[in-house]
């Protein structure tokens, strides 16, 4: 800027939000929306953020790009309430924004299939890779797209910083449990946000450290509005995410696209998805490529491999009878073995057998033994909240105080999941089963 010239004044930028009312970029902040416009954020409003949940829950259509928005709110939100220097608060503002951006279609779904390629490893190189975004980034400060992807290698510091926005209680999951219990219709996400972020703190935790601070929340300030927290997040894991029909239709979802990959790696792929057949290859795809794949291109080819389009469809009859089956929602049907694994272990032999007959070679793409297994709260070491304060312990760790609540003990959901054709086979099976199982406590 020449000298006496005037300053530049961006117009602010405001979204309204049905979780958090108005999300505001401006002040400071005004710089971070030039990031919405880039294609890598743009993209985010094609992935749903719930996945399949839209098949049992109508409303749940939201995308990750609205998600993206409530992470950043209440990362601003914690950043002032922690009077965060300026520099700092803006690098945990801008992974907040950007901390979803290498998920590929369909979520976590797309991740069963080429495993070791998840969205972090994806995210890590879009920051790193991404022409239109690094130079975004470059205008808000230099070097930062090199510092943001310190947060996917989990190498910045300091450390607390980082956990505000990875770790058991950031702001990614305090936005999307409310924003999922929203928009499905759930009426589980329910916590007090407002509290949780008024009991966060910076301590110095680690004592003798090269990086000592670390996220704790006061006991006696904070505690029930976490549990409430960690409640609510129990409760949408058992009665949304992990649904029978969710996971069913996630899994019939996974089924075909590994049908696909198959007949990828034998170079007998239908037309569609070209990038996905070369990841399915072991092609290191450019980035470029990748930020193609989205809800909307994979629903795409879906359509074309069912035959929906008005053409045959896919020449494998398998992956057309698996698309056709999806995109029609004439979904797998489930077998709750509650957490009886002696009891799956000896319907499993059963239940191939029955599918073997029916489908031949590709039974395996019609049956599977689903087990999602969910905890309250599970953290890794370097994610672990502490408490202080406690009136017996002092300082503690989170997971230390869930170890006696049923809140804190695994809950298995062990189901069998299969086409319907093999439903009144199996079911006298199952029952069999479970009865002798029962009969063994």
């Amino acid at each position: 800027m020449t000298a006496g010239a005037p300053a530049i004044h961006l117009k602010d930028r405001v979204f309204r939000d049905p979780v958090h009312g108005l999300v505001e970029f401006k002040g400071e902040d005004r710089p971070l929306a030039d990031l919405l416009d880039t294609h890598a954020m743009q993209r985010l409003r094609r992935i749903k953020q719930m996945g399949f949940a839209w098949l049992v829950y109508p409303g749940a259509e939201h995308s990750r790009f609205g998600h993206a928005l409530g992470a950043f709110h209440i990362a601003q939100r914690v950043t002032t309430r922690l009077a965060l220097e300026p520099t700092l608060a803006r690098h945990v503002k801008v992974a907040a924004l950007l901390h979803d951006i290498g998920h590929g279609p369909f979520s976590h779904a797309w991740e069963h299939v080429f495993a070791g390629q998840n969205h972090e490893h994806w995210g890590g190189r879009i920051v790193a890779e991404d022409a239109e975004l690094g130079a975004a980034l470059e205008r808000l400060e230099p070097g930062l797209p090199a510092t943001m992807r310190t947060f996917w290698t989990k190498a910045y510091k300091p450390h607390f910083a980082r956990k505000l926005v990875s770790s058991q209680l950031d702001v990614d999951r305090l936005d999307y449990l409310l924003r999922d219990g929203h928009y499905s219709g759930a009426g589980y996400a329910t916590y007090d946000l407002d509290w949780i972020i008024h009991a966060i703190q910076v301590a110095n935790v680690h004592v003798g450290h090269d990086d000592p601070s670390d996220l704790v929340v006061d006991y006696r300030r904070g505690m029930y509005a976490v549990e409430q927290y960690l409640f609510a997040r129990s409760y949408m894991y058992a009665q949304v995410y992990h649904h029978k029909t969710v996971r069913a239709a996630e899994w019939m979802f996974i089924k075909t696209l590994e049908r696909f990959a198959q007949l990828a790696r034998q170079d007998a792929e239908p037309a569609g998805l070209p990038i996905a057949a070369a990841m399915a290859r072991g092609t290191d795809v450019p980035v470029a490529d990748y930020l193609r794949l989205h809800d909307v291109s994979l629903t795409t080819a879906l359509d074309q491999w069912s035959g929906l389009d008005g053409d045959r469809g896919a020449e494998d009859p398998v992956l057309r009878d698996l698309a056709r089956r999806l995109v029609d929602r004439r979904l797998f049907k489930t077998f709750d073995l509650g957490d009886d694994k002696a009891a799956a272990d000896r319907v499993w032999p059963h239940a191939l057998e029955i599918a073997n007959r029916v489908f031949g070679g590709a039974a395996r793409s019609y049956l599977h033994l689903d087990t999602a297994r969910q905890v309250g709260y599970l953290a890794a070491e370097d994610e672990e909240l502490h408490v202080i304060d406690h009136p017996r312990y002092g300082a503690v760790t989170l997971s230390r105080l869930l170890e006696d609540m049923p809140l804190g003990q695994p809950m298995a959901a062990i189901r069998l999941v299969c086409a319907p054709e093999l439903v009144d086979e199996l079911r006298p099976i199952v029952e069999h089963e479970l009865a002798r199982g029962r009969g063994r406590k």
